[in-house]
């Protein structure tokens, strides 16, 4: 993808496996969002496809391709005084609610995003954080319900955690983990690389437009590599209580 003579994605390939978490890493300006918003359908790629359970993305109808796969973007303007229940209310929208089972299940999803006693609260007095849960739990409730044959389904976040102090980060990223039991590929796009090795099943690293690495979290986050995409020197260790790598960043030279 071309715009205004730079390649913003170059080249591109990855698969998204219902039941795992995959997690996009990269400087700022690798693409990472370019490259959620061409999965959404936000954007269109000028060569290549994307398939959604096997079927080009545009041959879907918008409602049923919001019944399969949800996003969280960066940031979700909303200026209306809804209750935070009405916004999570709004993920049922392609099921054709909110009714009377749509509510309970919007409820169930705030409950979710540990946002349960924000229900009654004003959407516009919420702290950024707390806007942040409540969006998690709207797309939580669009994807609430199996699809027949349980047919695989999607949740995008990008950036997911920016605005969360850092019980919820991790509060955020381990629902995210234990929705993938659900038959639902995840795809999250993280700046915290300690983050992503603790949480993440593969680990697709970018630099300008392109995939450095695609693999499992110890061969991706390896110092030649975490330096070639970030301009930074790190040393990385085993985590002394569960063994993920732990990236520690090196002082830089005055």
């Amino acid at each position: 993808m071309i715009r205004d003579g730079r390649a913003l994605i170059d080249g591109v390939s990855l698969t998204l496996n219902p039941g795992e978490v995959l997690v996009i890493l990269g400087a700022n300006g690798a693409g990472k969002s370019t490259l959620l918003r061409c999965l959404s359908g936000e954007l269109r790629p000028d060569a290549g496809e994307i398939r959604l359970n096997g079927v080009p993305l545009a041959a879907w109808s918008s409602g049923d391709c919001a019944r399969r796969r949800a996003i969280l973007p960066q940031q979700s303007p909303l200026n209306f005084p809804f209750t935070a229940l009405e916004v999570a209310a709004m993920g049922r929208i392609p099921h054709g609610g909110p009714g009377p089972g749509d509510t309970r299940i919007a409820a169930a999803a705030l409950a979710a995003a540990e946002a349960e006693h924000l229900a009654e609260r004003r959407y516009t007095t919420l702290s950024g954080g707390e806007r942040q849960r409540v969006h998690l739990a709207r797309i939580l409730a669009q994807l609430w319900s199996p699809l027949p044959n349980d047919e695989p389904r999607y949740l995008l976040l990008d950036e997911p955690t920016a605005s969360l102090d850092l019980a919820h980060q991790h509060a955020t990223l381990a629902l995210a983990r234990r929705w993938t039991d659900r038959n639902i590929g995840v795809l999250v796009v993280l700046h915290d690389l300690n983050l992503a090795a603790q949480y993440g099943d593969r680990i697709a690293l970018m630099k300008q437009g392109r995939l450095l690495a695609l693999d499992r979290p110890r061969a991706v986050l390896e110092p030649p590599l975490i330096e070639q995409a970030f301009g930074l020197p790190v040393s990385v260790i085993p985590h002394p209580e569960m063994g993920c790598p732990l990236v520690i960043p090196r002082q830089i030279a005055a």
